[in-house]
């Protein structure tokens, strides 16, 4: 896959703000995630960030989420589509 880099704006301020508000920590840009399907995307995106529970044991045999994390990604998802929507 060919490699992408999107630059910070108004997307991942957004992201970040909604993360620090809903979970309580100050998130970090990086890269070090893995394998992105966001190559698919970028494209036809201005911005660009991938954003998801914690991958701990992804891609292993039974790759699996904390469900006291599911209610806390809403919530941040639930918080970033109210600012950008506004």
């Amino acid at each position: 896959g060919q490699p992408f880099l999107t630059e910070a704006g108004k997307l991942t301020d957004t992201a970040r703000r909604a993360i620090a508000e809903v979970c309580g920590v100050e998130a970090e840009l990086s890269t070090s995630g893995g394998t992105s399907d966001g190559r698919f995307i970028k494209a036809v995106a201005d911005e660009l960030i991938e954003l998801g529970p914690s991958n701990a044991t992804i891609h292993q045999i039974n790759e699996n989420v904390l469900l006291e994390d599911i209610p806390k990604l809403s919530a941040v998802y639930e918080r970033m589509m109210a600012d950008l929507l506004l």
